[in-house]
């Protein structure tokens, strides 16, 4: 036979490999350049959505601000031409001319406003006042019969007293719900056309390629990245009436000027106008066409390189068939050559290796993508677009932020570098090094995240598993100093951060996130490389009540130590003071019962079960409520205090001891004055995990490790306060503080004194005991 075996399985085999080769090309393409394609058409009707919105929110804004201005009297009165007298007229048009200018000048997206009475004819706006007169051209006067209560007119020219100007103008009926015939008056707010083609512009600020206009259901341009379009009427062109026949948002091609153009269009919901983008397809799908180029010459070669292998491993692997049909027939003879080993069909190996390799790429691509989530919605949080904790948490969790319920701070840091003007790619690269050390630091005992703002900023957002908003506060205050330790040792950064007030619900993180920023301004003020509190911005409540509430702390401190010695002592001077200053009794009933709810949180707040006691707060506030005198009140909150102490001995004495945790203890008490003392240390020194060592010794000491080391500091310092007569800053030193504002604000929120108060009140009290 003419035609051996051999070649007829290389033609079937080849065939069929054609056939699953060119099927799995295709579905790559369609897969990739297909996908491709409708990203880039979905990412233009995006960004024309984008626009639509960033349009509606502005101008339903406007409309709002409009409604709020139109219940004022003044404006009454005025669109009603109801006055007594000429005095009352002139008052009225004085006090609305000053509102609208205020109305002007506080909305800068405005231009003008005019205000036309249909009672008396006038018009007044934010610059001039029109008596009714025939010469005077009353526009508004034309929109008094129409259908609708508010119209937003498409771009047109208006007088503004030192020219005419492009504006877009809200026209509004008075009353605001009134049919055409029993309106008194017309309303009508000017914005500048810049205003929306500026808001055009912010969302295509990184394009260049085609152009993208606004018109009206009529055809009229709105706004136009050509200028010299403003005021044409374009529904004769062809592509304009087929924008113009369709509803809703899509996309068509089409040629213009002989070149294939994509059209990009969407309906305002709102306005009604409609949303245009032109761009040029051959630099729209410019990257799709260098993709495309490139999977077909790789088509190419896999196909020429394929049927050399499957020429080559075919001529190999049925030589022994083709002999035994040679010799049946007699038509084959056999060559006597040298057997070569069978190469394979490796390049299929290639082929899948490939596959699976796109595969992983795909895949790392969505992974990539969750930092740019996560900073979308940690950016929504900040802005109070995001309030619901519930809401929001699957969010949370799938960019992997763990965030509690309720308790939350937010901070806003500044990277900057000394004697050094950053570019933005190192900005950018500082501030990621900042958001991992700051994540990390606040995770190891609390929750948190951080996310880059742009021109080295960032937000942090810590929350918080328990305690009161001023313990969280100081909480957070001494991680941050710990992170501005580390990035100046690590990475020689200045970094300066402001920190806002907490909040208990998630709804009231912008009001924190917009005082850390205010924060952050003080800079210039209190240096940089520093930490930044709100509440160093204000000063302190003067009022005895507020100082002898704030001593409190020594007295939950007492407690916690189960030191009844201390505790009855700390008490007996509180209500020795507040009799001394002479405290309204219904003051010091209020202090007596404050003492014993915030003993309580702090006992809480360690693990002990006050189930019992909580339910007696009732009798104990009604015990305090009819005393009539200093010294039961005293008794009564001791009492109550000495029962708390005696559970939190029973629960310690069950714990038993934890010789790990004890020797942590001694090494703090040993170390306690290095500023760079924390947890890290503790488990690189001890060989254990932050995380473990938080979990014991929360367990062990009842309280977080950043309150230990800070009670164990400010109690130092009490020690040498009352000591040498040393200089504060020293003394904020010697006990680990590196700042000395840092030292001075915790030292004040635990002793309820400054340093030099303390010291007076220290030496007033040994001066007592030695009389």
């Amino acid at each position: 036979m003419k035609s051996s075996l051999s070649n007829k399985v290389m033609l079937i085999y080849g065939a069929v490999f054609l056939v699953i080769f060119t099927l799995t090309f295709g579905l790559s393409y369609t897969g990739t350049v297909g996908k491709l394609e409708s990203d880039l058409n979905d990412t233009n009707l995006a960004l024309l959505k984008q626009v639509d919105q960033k349009i509606e929110v502005a101008f339903r804004q406007t409309e709002k601000d409009l409604l709020t201005l139109m219940d004022e009297l003044e404006f009454v009165y005025f669109m009603l031409d109801s006055y007594l007298d000429d005095a009352q007229r002139y008052s009225n048009f004085y006090g609305l001319s000053t509102k609208l200018k205020n109305f002007i000048n506080t909305n800068p997206q405005f231009s003008s406003i005019y205000v036309y009475s249909a009672v008396s004819g006038h018009i007044l706006t934010d610059k001039a006042y029109v008596k009714d007169s025939p010469d005077v051209d009353n526009w508004l006067d034309d929109y008094l019969e129409m259908p609708v209560y508010l119209k937003w007119l498409t771009t047109h020219q208006l007088w503004e007293g030192n020219g005419n100007k492009d504006v877009i103008t809200l026209v509004r009926s008075y009353p605001t719900i009134s049919s055409p015939g029993y309106r008194k008056g017309m309303v009508a707010v000017n914005i500048n056309e810049k205003v929306i083609y500026d808001m055009v512009k912010a969302v295509y600020e990184d394009s260049n390629v085609g152009y993208m206009f606004i018109i009206d259901s009529d055809g009229n341009v709105v706004t136009h990245d050509d200028k010299t379009q403003i005021y044409r009427n374009l529904k004769e062109l062809p592509h304009i009436k087929s924008v113009l026949s369709k509803r809703g948002s899509g996309f068509f091609t089409g040629k213009l000027n002989g070149v294939s153009q994509s059209i990009f269009y969407r309906d305002s919901d709102y306005t009604g106008w409609k949303l245009i983008s032109i761009l040029p397809e051959s630099q729209m799908y410019k990257p799709i066409k260098v993709t495309r180029n490139l999977l077909i010459a790789f088509a190419a070669g896999m196909v020429l390189l394929a049927l050399i292998v499957l020429f080559y491993v075919n001529r190999w692997t049925f030589k022994p068939l083709d002999r035994l049909v040679g010799k049946m027939s007699g038509t084959y003879k056999l060559n006597q050559t040298q057997e070569r080993t069978d190469a394979g069909l490796t390049y299929l190996e290639k082929v899948f290796d490939q596959l699976v390799l796109d595969r992983e790429h795909l895949q790392q691509h969505v992974r990539d993508s969750r930092p740019v989530l996560k900073w979308r919605i940690m950016m929504d949080m900040l802005v109070g677009y995001r309030t619901d904790y519930q809401a929001v948490l699957h969010h949370l969790e799938s960019v992997g932020v763990h965030l509690y319920p309720d308790r939350f701070l937010v901070c806003t840091a500044e990277i900057s570098k000394e004697g050094v003007d950053l570019r933005a790619k190192d900005e950018t690269l500082y501030t990621y090094a900042f958001c991992n050390v700051a994540e990390e630091l606040i995770n190891l005992e609390n929750a948190g995240a951080a996310i880059d703002l742009g021109e080295g900023r960032a937000a942090v957002i810590f929350s918080f598993a328990e305690g009161d908003a001023e313990l969280n506060h100081l909480r957070a205050l001494a991680i941050l100093e710990l992170i501005l330790d580390v990035m100046k040792k690590q990475f020689d950064l200045i970094v300066t951060v402001g920190v806002g007030r907490g909040c208990s619900e998630m709804k009231d993180i912008p009001q924190s996130y917009d005082e850390s920023q205010k924060a952050l301004h003080y800079k210039m003020v209190f240096g940089q490389h520093s930490v930044i509190s709100i509440e160093d911005l204000q000063p302190l409540d003067s009022q005895e009540y507020y100082r002898l509430i704030r001593t409190a702390d020594r007295i939950t401190d007492a407690l916690k130590q189960t030191d009844i010695v201390k505790l009855k002592e700390y008490i007996n001077e509180t209500f020795r003071e507040a009799l001394d200053s002479n405290l309204p009794p219904e003051l010091i009933r209020q202090l007596s019962f404050d003492l014993i709810m915030k003993s309580v949180q702090a006992v809480g707040s360690i693990g002990i079960d006050l189930k019992e006691s909580m339910s007696q707060l009732d009798s104990q506030y009604e015990l305090i409520s009819r005393s009539e005198s200093l010294k039961v009140m005293e008794t009564i909150v001791f009492s109550f205090l000495e029962e708390m102490a005696a559970k939190i001995n029973d629960r310690r004495v069950q714990r038993g001891s934890n010789d790990t945790i004890e020797r942590m203890l001694m090494y703090i008490g040993e170390h306690f004055q290095e500023n760079d003392l924390s947890l890290d240390r503790l488990a690189q020194e001890f060989h254990l995990s932050p995380t473990y060592i938080s979990k014991q010794f929360k367990e062990y000491t009842e309280s977080n490790f950043i309150d230990y080391l800070i009670s164990i500091r400010i109690s130092a310092a009490q020690k040498l306060i009352t000591g040498k007569n040393r200089k504060v800053n020293e003394i904020a030193g010697a006990v680990g503080y590196v700042n000395t504002r840092s030292f001075l604000r915790t030292f004040k929120k635990y002793t309820g004194m400054t340093p030099l108060e303390y010291r007076k009140w220290a030496d007033k009290s040994q001066a007592d005991n030695a009389d």
